[in-house]
């Protein structure tokens, strides 16, 4: 019956799921694993409860705009905000994307880039990593050239892999359609595109401060792009979609970059001594990554190495559903004792 009213693309997705259990360790989400000291939650608490619960927030958060512009050296009117990347994201595909448009992306990637695709109704050019998860820069470079919108996710998710800017910017020159790089996990690569936005006008980045800021809790992210473009995107966000409490949440702890970087620079270190000593371990393997999580297979596949896991109370991602990524799971970074549990588990295990 809901045939009728609900459009075939909608119909033929399987939803977007996350594999879950019980758990008293957990790196399955690449969240941060430091939640906000209890001095900095009270300054947001006091400044939301002195607030009228009443009133519609700002249409559009100016100030906010201002400090993320200040962050990344660009004009606030070159920034729109949203509830996480992803809405902003969505807000692109709207604004751009028609029934038939061609859309390009990686594979393995971030998932919603396809389900975003899929529900506009257009066609998919994929350009598939290899075995190692390196590009085919030529094979990307000639996809990218016919389509409308390309999506480079940089790091990439789940893979962790790379991209130079050098090629960013050879994808930018030889395109006439918009290209996105979803920097997500831009904080612990230290590798971002930004530089490219003055001289590259059909070049959006988006962003999260899920991650290394820690507010996956809050659905805040933003978009950086020319300033006429983010006028045309912001009218496919819906209004007053940035709620009180998350403006005042991160109005905060942008005054707290240092302990967002100190953070940062202790899971880079973390990620490097996870890798190397799991790869000490005879029937694992664990992939080299610029973010804040890592991909590994072992000799029992993902779905055993998931359920081994989550009896020790330890939550992992099983990613083998991805193309190209049958015998791999995804793990988070988290902190030094979490990370010494699951060298132990895995010891145990193998």
């Amino acid at each position: 019956m809901i045939e009728k009213w609900i459009q075939a693309d909608v119909l033929s997705q399987p939803p977007y799921q996350v594999k879950t259990t019980k758990f008293q360790i957990k790196l399955n989400q690449n969240e941060s694993p430091w939640d906000w000291p209890a001095d900095i939650k009270e300054i947001i608490s006091r400044r939301i409860l002195s607030c009228g619960w009443n009133r519609y927030p700002d249409l559009i958060p100016v100030e906010l705009r201002e400090k993320i512009g200040v962050l990344c050296n660009v004009s606030k009117d070159s920034v729109i905000i949203g509830k996480g990347s992803n809405e902003i994201l969505q807000a692109i595909f709207t604004a751009v994307i028609r029934p038939k448009d061609s859309v390009c992306t990686l594979s393995p990637s971030f998932a919603v880039y396809k389900m975003l695709a899929e529900q506009k109704g257009a066609q998919i050019n994929v350009s598939n990593l290899s075995s190692s998860f390196t590009i085919d820069e030529s094979d990307l470079k000639k996809k990218a050239s016919k389509s409308k919108l390309t999506i480079i996710c940089n790091p990439n998710s789940p893979t962790g892999t790379l991209l130079p800017v050098s090629v960013i910017e050879d994808i930018l020159n030889n395109t006439s359609g918009l290209v996105v790089v979803d920097e997500a996990y831009v904080d612990f690569s230290g590798v971002t595109a930004v530089e490219l936005l003055t001289s590259h006008q059909n070049l959006i980045i988006t962003r999260t401060f899920s991650k290394a800021f820690s507010l996956a809790g809050f659905r805040i992210g933003y978009g950086l792009m020319d300033k006429d473009l983010a006028t045309e995107i912001q009218k496919c966000l819906l209004p007053f979609n940035i709620d009180m409490p998350s403006i005042i949440a991160l109005e905060t702890i942008l005054d707290h970059h240092e302990l967002v970087q100190n953070r940062v620079e202790q899971i880079i270190k973390e990620r490097d001594r996870l890798i190397q000593e799991l790869n000490k371990i005879d029937g694992i393997l664990a992939q080299d990554s610029h973010s804040n999580f890592f991909l590994l297979k072992t000799k029992f596949g993902a779905e055993k190495t998931f359920n081994i896991l989550a009896e020790k109370g330890i939550l992992i991602r099983d990613v083998s559903s991805y193309p190209g990524l049958e015998s791999y799971s995804r793990i988070t970074v988290g902190k030094q004792d979490e990370n010494e549990t699951l060298i132990r588990a895995f010891r145990e295990m193998l």
